[in-house]
């Protein structure tokens, strides 16, 4: 008998819930049926949230031993849902006549609008996958941003925000919004023509305009990438508008640096907040934080704030913001992109100090060289030029440590050094650290009184023996108040034996308290003679009543009847 095939294992989700799929070999075909096509997928380029991105090539044009793979193929498992969602967008939207159409209407040139190629399902080592046939782009804006040390020039920021109207302007005629513009999802042109078209690609997210009532669905609300969501999709219904807002959040971004609620992207209600807060106020919250931010972009986002969820933006009116810039700085929508760092909106005092002090080494160095001296430690501190005076932190100062001392007519008279404190916030010690080992030293234990010999009793003790010994379990006492109900009352006791004795028990008087002298049989520090009490049992004769009835019979509690 042959063996158990071993089946493929599955396929890993992903902490969305996403299944990844399983790698697929160099040089699978895949077949469109629709399309009558054939693909061959080239090596992968690339995991998404949902799946995997491959190079392909046309399976019968192109040469086999080829490395030229013009086109791309998204796939996914067919459990997972955004392709599925972004391959109707893609059939229904991006036909090269309609796209052709558009571009005719509004004199433009070229297009951010990506071509669709083919679509269909795969079956690969018995999992079936489906997948997306798309033209091959360049380098996505986030690799490049963050290449030019995160800040891009704002004629750039700027040509990028008109291509970027252009196709929502298309999207949204087509009834669609996009809701994830981001630079990782704005690619570069590849081809001969192209390379300073930029293209928006990713479609996962891209959900229709509906004519319903604006109300807030809070199941899809914080949709999108946190730093860039609109406060419509904060609220979980993506908008034109909220498109306009999600492409001014990534300009004010490339231009900046970082966008102000940037720390706090873990907890989605404080940046939806911190958004509602800096949109309230967008000219005066600009000038309070950043600096070099240029007009038009401050208006296109105030601009954004006279619309309503349900307007069709004023696309031409925001071009005209957009060209009106670039025409002062001298470029055209059709210039050449200029990827390299710009002028970022605003520079930490903390970093002018680290600039200035890079200056004076730079300077101390030269002077050393002239003078034949060793550079790098050599000149004292105290000799160096336009260093800002620093001062020192001191405990009596630890609560004002980052503030800046003010002058009496407000100007600034020192620069204080930033001195991040350590994670836990515990001052280190200079002194040599000690360990002490304390070793545990066994006391003697104490002497417990004997008990009685036969007196098995252990329920009818008084609380004072059973406080001495360690109760079982399964002991039961007899000191509840329901006693006082069973029994007979209480007699009058003495101050004495009410120290002994404080407990309620309806058997008190069958026993007396004796006091006798004895020497311990344990061995103890002293010979010292002690008084021990003890409960002696004394006989109590009781008459019995001629006839019985129900309340003479014993009372049972928890399981056990008092004793006879």
């Amino acid at each position: 008998m042959s063996g158990r095939v071993k089946k493929p294992a599955a396929p890993k989700k992903k902490a969305n819930g996403y299944k990844m799929p399983s790698p697929i070999a160099t040089g699978e075909v895949i077949h469109d049926t629709i399309g009558k096509k054939k693909w061959r997928i080239g090596p992968s380029i690339g995991v998404g949230g949902f799946g995997e991105i491959y190079s392909a090539c046309d399976h019968e044009s192109s040469p086999k031993k080829g490395s030229n793979y013009p086109f791309v193929v998204k796939i996914e498992p067919h459990e997972n849902g955004p392709l599925f969602v972004e391959k109707h967008f893609y059939c229904r939207n991006a036909n090269k006549d309609d796209i052709a159409k558009f571009m005719k209407t509004k004199k433009l040139n070229s297009l951010g609008m990506p071509t669709y190629f083919g679509n269909g399902s795969h079956e690969y080592k018995g999992e079936k996958y489906r997948y997306l046939v798309l033209e091959r782009y360049g380098k996505d804006v986030w690799s490049l941003f963050k290449d030019c040390r995160r800040s891009f020039p704002s004629a750039t920021v700027f040509q990028l925000g008109l291509q970027m109207l252009d196709v929502l302007e298309y999207i949204h005629s087509r009834g669609y919004v996009h809701a994830d513009i981001k630079g990782a999802n704005i690619l570069m042109g590849l081809q001969k023509g192209t390379e300073n078209q930029a293209y928006l690609v990713d479609f996962g997210l891209a959900s229709r305009v509906t004519d319903k009532e604006f109300k807030p669905d809070p199941k899809c609300a914080h949709n999108g990438t946190i730093e860039y969501t609109s406060r419509d999709a904060h609220l979980g219904v993506p908008t034109m508008r909220g498109d306009l807002e999600i492409l001014g959040y990534n300009m004010l971004q490339w231009l900046i640096g970082e966008l102000p609620w940037e720390k706090s992207l873990k907890q989605p209600k404080i940046v939806q907040n911190m958004k509602e807060a800096f949109m309230k106020n967008v000219r005066a919250n600009i000038a309070k934080q950043y600096s070099n931010v240029p007009e038009p972009l401050i208006k296109y986002l105030e601009y954004i704030n006279t619309l309503k969820p349900k307007d069709t933006p004023d696309y031409t009116k925001c071009r005209q913001l957009f060209e009106n810039y670039l025409k002062s700085e001298g470029k055209t929508r059709n210039s050449k992109l200029e990827f390299s760092p710009g002028k970022k909106g605003k520079q930490s005092k903390t970093a002018k100090i680290v600039a200035e002090d890079s200056d004076v080494d730079e300077v101390e160095e030269k002077e050393a060289k002239g003078k034949g001296k060793k550079p790098n430690g050599v000149i004292a501190k105290a000799k160096r030029a336009r260093k800002p005076k620093v001062i020192e932190s001191s405990p009596e100062s630890d609560n004002c440590e980052n503030e800046e001392p003010e002058s009496e007519d407000g100007t600034e008279k020192e620069v204080k050094k930033k001195v991040r404190k350590p994670k836990n916030n515990k001052r280190k010690s200079t002194e040599p650290s000690v360990v002490v080992k304390v070793k545990k030293t066994k006391l003697a234990p104490k002497a417990t009184p004997p008990a009685k010999k036969n007196h098995a009793n252990i329920a009818t003790q008084t609380s004072i023996i059973i406080e001495k010994r360690k109760r079982s379990p399964r002991q039961v006492s007899f000191d509840s108040p329901v006693c006082e109900i069973i029994g007979n009352k209480k007699q009058n006791i003495s101050k004495e034996s009410d120290s002994i004795n404080t407990s309620g028990d309806i058997f008190d008087d069958s026993f007396t308290i004796e006091e006798k002298k004895v020497k311990k049989k344990r061995k103890l520090l002293s010979n010292q003679e002690i008084i021990v009490k003890r409960v002696v049992k004394k006989k109590v004769t009781t008459t019995q009543p001629k006839s019985k009835s129900w309340k003479d019979t014993p009372t049972i509690m928890n399981g056990r009847s008092p004793p006879k």
